[in-house]
């Protein structure tokens, strides 16, 4: 009996640290996708191509989604109203650039970036072999 309870201890255990691995893999996507297309936000707002501005923006509000549900999983409330923010952001950039309002798109941008600065400042931490780990 205490074998049983033993292995099957074991097999959550198992079972668990596979899914925080998964969402970690899926996280550190996110974080690249995020600063990639936040790159090319700049470049298309700058360049006034305010319908590929929109669909990064659509790609960045779903990112955010993703990572408001990451953080909701771990009770990370601060960061949760961060993600959600940095989504709103987002759905003003691309109401914004579907408009072709430079401006409010430049504007939206820049919430959008500090909002993550804000985020990374409390929530990555950089690594001594290179990278970052969340916190």
């Amino acid at each position: 009996m205490k074998r049983a309870a033993a292995t099957l201890f074991c097999l959550g255990a198992a079972l668990a640290a596979g899914a925080y691995a998964q969402d970690q893999g899926e996280f550190s996507a996110w974080m690249k996708t995020t600063g990639g297309t936040v790159g090319k936000l700049r470049k298309e707002i700058d360049a006034k191509a305010f319908p590929d501005a929109a669909k990064d923006a659509a790609t960045l509000h779903d990112v955010f989604k993703h990572v408001e549900d990451y953080f909701a999983k771990t009770n990370t409330d601060d960061a949760v109203k961060m993600a959600q923010a940095a989504g709103t952001a987002s759905q003003k950039l691309a109401d914004a650039a579907g408009a072709s309002d430079a401006d409010g798109a430049a504007a939206s941008l820049k919430a959008i970036q500090g909002t993550c600065g804000g985020c990374h400042m409390a929530h990555r931490e950089k690594l001594p072999e290179g990278g970052y780990k969340i916190k």
